[in-house]
């Protein structure tokens, strides 16, 4: 990559990361096959996402290709903020069924043999 579109593509980055959070740090790396690392930092929180470079670069004429980017950006910054909710699924504790106990103790009441 030449190092104008290089500059151009970290500017972009950079504006879309700004526009999710202010105090968001981004670092652009170059992977092969036009592929961009990004990691971001909050604080002491870190994440990364994968870019295209067409799609970084289709984000600085097209509203809508640069809304996509700042979702994925999003999304990469939510998971990095936020812990997901636990999965209540893995606790299943036996539920006692309606009416309370199902097994009769002790003598019958009411009428019955005598």
């Amino acid at each position: 990559m030449t190092e104008g579109r290089q500059q151009e593509v970290r500017r972009i980055v950079g504006d879309v990361a700004r526009a999710v959070d202010r105090r968001l740090a981004v670092e652009v790396r170059e992977l092969p096959q036009d592929r961009l690392h990004v990691a971001l930092t909050h604080g002491n929180r870190h994440g990364e996402t994968e870019l295209a470079v067409s799609a970084v670069l289709a984000a600085a004429e097209n509203p809508v290709a640069r809304n996509e980017l700042r979702l994925r950006l999003k999304r990469a910054t939510d998971t990095m903020l936020f812990r997901p909710m636990p999965d209540h699924r893995i606790d299943v504790k036996p539920v006692a069924p309606p009416g309370g106990q199902t097994m009769f103790r002790g003598a019958p009441r009411g009428r019955g043999r005598r």
